[in-house]
């Protein structure tokens, strides 16, 4: 069975030593001496917040980054992160995964410590429009030990209909049902052993997220991309968003949803984050947003 054959009926598919180690030392040598050190407030995926970064006792940011792709302030360091998003590499496996020709750079993370991440699907927060083809990778930097963490996906879950009540589902109300879906079905995980340069790609109706840490002595330097085949508009399960600029690398078109941190950024995003749970208020919002633009 090919890779293309493989995603589509499992969900996921990995590929072995995909990213070359040189590139993968230049991104970690610029976040050991310009990120780790930094006092800037970083976006987290993990928090929704804008913090500076919380050192645990063995080294490790315990934070995950948003949108690394693109730091204004770091720009060496976010060349190097497209140097392996847009890599020649990274288009091949896209490409032989999916059948699409080409695609859109959409959100990116890296994580030093295990953030520990719910079982979630990604096409709540940003997907395809038609729904169903975007499609995430996850990267390791750094060989992954069981006892870090490691990251996981249930093969087949995107045939899994867990949101047939939309608009007026709650974010809270859907995670408590994939976590319901996750619980019922542990022993479906496949668990990945990856290792320095392997990646994992997983279509956005999958369920995925990360296994506790066992011991935070170890870390777990990884990652994550997210790909729009570019034929298709950006949006999610509620909305397109017909207002996105790209710019371009490598002739591969990125784009940034976070913007770097400033007191009003800051003040935009509490006020997401205190509707997020509310699918009124959310509507009301994006309403909002398309008479402003």
């Amino acid at each position: 069975m090919d890779a293309c054959e493989y995603y589509l009926e499992n969900g996921y598919v990995i590929f072995r030593g995909l990213i070359p180690h040189h590139k993968i030392d230049d991104l970690l040598e610029l976040y050991k001496n310009t990120i780790v050190p930094s006092n800037y407030p970083f976006f987290r995926q993990n928090t929704n917040k804008y913090e500076k970064n919380a050192i645990t006792e063995h080294g490790y940011v315990r934070q995950s980054f948003l949108d690394i792709h693109d730091y204004a302030k770091f720009r060496e360091f976010s060349h190097a992160a497209r140097e392996i998003y847009a890599s020649g590499e990274m288009r091949d496996a896209l490409k032989e995964s999916t059948g699409f020709p080409a695609f859109n750079l959409m959100q990116s993370m890296l994580f030093d410590a295990n953030t520990e991440t719910v079982p979630h699907q990604d096409w709540w927060y940003l997907d395809s429009v038609p729904n169903g083809h975007l499609l995430a990778c996850w990267i390791a930097l750094e060989d992954i030990d069981e006892r870090a963490g490691r990251f996981y996906v249930i093969p087949k879950s995107m045939q899994v209909d867990l949101h047939s009540d939309l608009p007026n589902l709650s974010h809270s109300r859907w995670l408590a049902r994939i976590d319901d879906y996750f619980r019922k079905n542990q022993s479906s995980l496949r668990i990945a052993d990856l290792y320095k340069g392997d990646v994992l790609f997983w279509n956005s109706r999958v369920i995925h997220g990360s296994l506790p840490t066992i011991d935070p002595a170890y870390s777990r330097k990884s990652i994550t991309g997210h790909y729009l085949p570019s034929q298709y508009e950006f949006g999610n399960l509620f909305t397109t968003k017909k207002f996105v600029n790209y710019k371009i690398y490598n002739g591969m078109n990125f784009y940034r949803n976070q913007p770097d941190y400033s007191v009003m950024n800051s003040i935009k995003s509490k006020i997401k984050q205190a509707a997020y749970n509310s699918p009124r208020t959310l509507r009301a919002l994006r309403q909002v947003q398309r008479v402003i633009r």
